[in-house]
Parts: C-alpha cells; sequence; structure tokens
C-alpha cells in the first residue's frame, strides 16, 4: 500500500511540473494560475503548496530541472579539456560553454519551450527571473570565468567579466531569435544546425575576447574620480593678513 501510494504521489508531481512547464513556456509566470497548472496535470490544486509551497516554488523546480543538465555538460566539457594534459585555449573553453546552450536551444522541444519561457520571464517578471539565473548558474559560470582569465593573462578580470557578460547576450539572443538571422539574410544563414550555430557564435566571441584590453580610465571612472573627494595638501604658508 505504502509503495502505491508513494508511485501515485510521484506521479502527481511530476504532472505538476511538466504541466507547469509547458504553460509557463507558452503564456508565462503571470499568464497561469495555480488552478490553471492544477487542471492541465489533472491533480487537486492544493497539492501546489503541498509539494512547492507555491507557484513560484513551482517556478523553480521547473527552472532548476531544465538548467541542471546544462550545467552537468558545460563543467563536463570544461574539465575534460582543462584536466587533457595540454594547455587549454580559448575556443576550447568557449565550446564547452556555448556548445550544450546551442543544443539545449534548438533541440528537444522542451528546450525550445525553456528558452521560450526564459524570453517571457525578463519581459514581465526581470527580478525573479535574475534570482533564478544567479541561483542556477552564477557557480558554473564563475568556473569558466576563471578558466578564461587564466587563459587571456593580459586581460584583467573585470575586462574578462564585461566580454562574458557580452557572450552570455548573444548566446541568450540566438536561443530566443532564431528566426532574425533567417529574416535578415533572406534565408542564407540556418539556424536550425546547432553545429554550424555553435561554430560562428564561438569564433564570434573569441575575436572579441582576444580584443586589445582598454588601458585608458572608462568615462564611468573618471566621472567617479572627479566626484570624489580629495585631500588637499599645500607646500606654500599660509600668509597672515598684515
Amino acid at each position: 500500500m505504502k509503495s502505491e501510494l508513494s508511485e501515485v504521489v510521484t506521479t502527481s508531481r511530476e504532472k505538476l511540473i511538466l504541466s507547469a512547464g509547458y504553460l509557463f513556456g507558452e503564456k508565462g509566470y503571470d499568464g497561469v494560475s495555480v488552478r490553471d497548472i492544477a487542471n492541465a496535470a489533472n491533480v487537486n490544486s492544493a497539492l501546489i503548496g503541498y509539494y512547492f509551497r507555491g507557484k513560484e516554488g513551482l517556478l523553480t523546480e521547473v527552472y532548476t530541472r531544465h538548467c541542471e543538465p546544462l550545467k552537468r555538460e558545460r563543467i563536463r566539457l570544461l574539465t575534460d579539456h582543462t584536466e587533457g594534459g595540454t594547455p587549454p585555449c580559448l575556443e576550447g573553453i568557449l565550446k564547452a560553454f556555448i556548445g550544450p546552450s546551442v543544443q539545449a536551444g534548438q533541440g528537444a522541444a522542451e528546450g525550445r519551450s525553456f528558452s521560450r519561457l526564459r524570453a517571457i520571464l525578463s519581459a514581465e517578471n526581470c527580478i525573479l527571473l535574475e534570482k533564478l539565473v544567479a541561483q542556477n548558474f552564477d557557480e558554473s559560470n564563475r568556473a569558466f570565468i576563471d578558466a578564461l582569465t587564466v587563459c587571456l593573462p593580459a586581460l584583467s578580470k573585470e575586462d574578462v567579466y564585461w566580454r562574458f557578460h557580452f557572450l552570455l547576450g548573444a548566446i541568450y539572443y540566438t536561443a530566443t531569435g532564431p528566426h532574425r538571422i533567417r529574416a535578415l539574410s533572406d534565408g542564407k544563414c540556418d539556424p536550425s544546425c546547432p553545429e554550424d550555430t555553435t561554430e560562428q557564435l564561438i569564433n564570434f566571441a573569441a575575436a572579441g575576447f582576444r580584443a586589445e584590453p582598454i588601458r585608458r580610465q572608462t568615462h564611468c571612472q573618471a566621472t567617479l574620480d572627479r566626484k570624489r573627494p580629495h585631500a588637499r595638501t599645500s607646500n606654500t604658508k599660509t600668509r597672515k593678513k598684515p
């Protein structure tokens, strides 16, 4: 009896996760109610509170479930490349990071649905998305940033952070709007091939990472320096008025 109940509970939980993933990807987080998810899963809506403590907890589970395989594959490829006995190269590090992302976004229907979900969340609930991204990706992203910093000694850590930030933007837009390149190129560029897309992204990102670092003081730094109070010293003696 206990095993039968456990099987039913597991099935109900899985139904909720699958239904929520589909509905969130189609209608966004704000456009879906707890009742919508429960009806789609054909279970009691109270189970959402029981398993996930509410809709946000369910979204967190959906998001994490999609992220875990991507993170594991990235780290596996990075480890294979950096511990392979030869010095790591920039393209190898980038391939370990970009390849799994493109495969996930252009592969199975679940991956495409997850890309839509991320795009919708960024538009309607960016604070929640930022929290989910930080929880799921900050640790693994820092592993790649550290590897890039070692591989590119001419760059400061700040330079690597900026260029990694731009890399994330390129990957994100490629995953959420692949149709744009097809329309812009009148069909000459086909984004449906993950291998070709990955190769183009690697070449693009590698050129950006190899660009000369900015040696001058940035505009924002200069502005901050002007606003920062400076201690003024003078070697001249104060003259007394006669």
